[in-house]
């Protein structure tokens, strides 16, 4: 490896870890003793430093791409040097948008994650809860939430009736906890006064469950199954006409 042509176009090389170990003895030699060469080294390096910022820790591997951008600016580097800087900025700033994207569109809300978790716990591996079940109870809990009782246990779908019921925390808000069963399947459903209706998103998984909202002008809430996403879409429906 000798002059600063054939350093600058191996640079991409050097910066990224793929060069040989006897090439980046020369290439570091080379740095060593050609201060030009070392300086516009630095500055790539700064150019990765800023790509990486941008991205900051949930950045994908983008290793390969970096590669390609960073041996286009090495050929156009004395034609086209700030263009090149810019083409970087760019990729960099687009791969930001599309990653932070992929993340909103994957990720499910908190208060879906929090209301799978009651539901794992309370429900499916049935730790210990104090839970009302009489009617007395159930009618006095669901007034609490401005329901009837008549509400409460029409929101059961058919084959399914209310068991019992609790209050808990959701995402920071007091909702009412619903259980409804047929004897051998159990879902649950998450209610509280709502003050705006608002468009209902579509089913998450959330770990083995499904999670489904529903809303009104005066209610949302949540379904948690081990159903289909469909499934758990027409309980929240069924949930939504009571209310």
């Amino acid at each position: 490896m000798s002059g600063c042509d054939g350093i600058l176009m191996q640079a991409p090389l050097y910066l990224s870890g793929e060069m040989a170990a006897s090439d980046r003895d020369a290439f570091a030699a080379h740095l060593a003793r050609c201060p030009v060469c070392a300086a516009k080294l630095a500055e790539d390096r700064a150019i990765d430093a800023a790509l990486r910022s941008a991205l900051s820790d949930f950045a994908p591997d983008t290793g390969r791409l970096e590669l390609t951008v960073r041996q286009k600016i090495a050929l156009d580097r004395r034609r086209r040097r700030w263009a090149g800087v810019a083409v970087l900025a760019a990729t960099a700033a687009l791969l930001t948008v599309a990653v932070i994207g992929w993340r909103s569109w994957t990720r499910s809300p908190q208060w879906y994650a929090d209301a799978a978790l009651d539901h794992r716990k309370e429900v499916v591996e049935v730790q210990p809860r104090r839970w009302r079940s009489s009617p007395s109870e159930l009618a006095r809990l669901a007034e609490q939430y401005g329901l009837q009782f008549s509400q409460a246990t029409g929101m059961a779908a058919a084959g399914y009736r209310l068991e019992r019921a609790k209050i808990c925390a959701i995402a920071g808000q007091r909702m009412l906890h619903l259980v409804f069963g047929n004897g051998t399947q159990k879902y649950s459903i998450f209610v509280a006064p709502h003050s705006a209706r608002r468009e209902r998103s579509r089913p998450f998984r959330q770990g083995d469950e499904r999670v489904a909202e529903f809303n009104t002008d005066h209610f949302r809430g949540l379904v948690v199954s081990d159903s289909s996403a469909e499934e758990c879409a027409e309980l929240a429906r069924v949930a939504e006409r009571q209310l």
